[in-house]
C-alpha cells in the first residue's frame, strides 16, 4: 500500500508500516514543513498515496483524495499496521474514503 504520513505521525507508526512492506513516505520528503492540509492531500493524490494522519478535525471533512486514515496517536504501532491493512482489504478503492482506525481496533 502507498501512504503519505502527515508531519505529526510518530516515527514508530511509520516504521511499523514500512517493516510490513508498505511504501510510506513522510510529508517532509515531498513538501515544506507546515504545508497546508490541502497541499498534503494534493501531493498524496498526485502520487496515488493515502494519507495517514492524527488530524481528525481537518482531514475528516475533505474530499477528492486517494484515501485518508485517521489514527489515534496513542495506538500501538502494530494496531496501526493491522487496521490499515484491514481497511485496505475491505474497500475495492480508497478514493474519497476516510476511516478512523480506532474504530477498527
Amino acid at each position: 500500500m502507498r501512504l503519505l504520513a502527515d508531519e505529526n505521525v510518530r516515527p514508530a507508526h511509520v516504521l511499523a508500516l514500512k517493516s510490513a512492506g508498505h511504501d510510506i513516505v513522510q510529508v517532509e520528503e515531498v513538501l515544506e514543513k507546515g504545508a497546508p492540509d490541502t497541499a498534503v492531500l494534493e501531493a498524496a493524490q498526485e502520487a496515488e498515496r493515502s494519507v495517514l494522519t492524527y488530524d481528525r478535525k481537518d482531514f475528516s471533512a475533505m474530499s477528492d483524495h486517494a484515501g485518508v486514515f485517521i489514527c489515534d496517536e496513542q495506538m500501538a504501532p502494530r494496531e496501526v499496521r493491522r487496521t490499515v491493512e484491514q481497511v485496505n482489504q475491505v474497500y475495492p478503492t480508497l478514493d474519497d474514503v476516510v476511516e478512523f482506525l480506532s474504530d477498527w481496533v
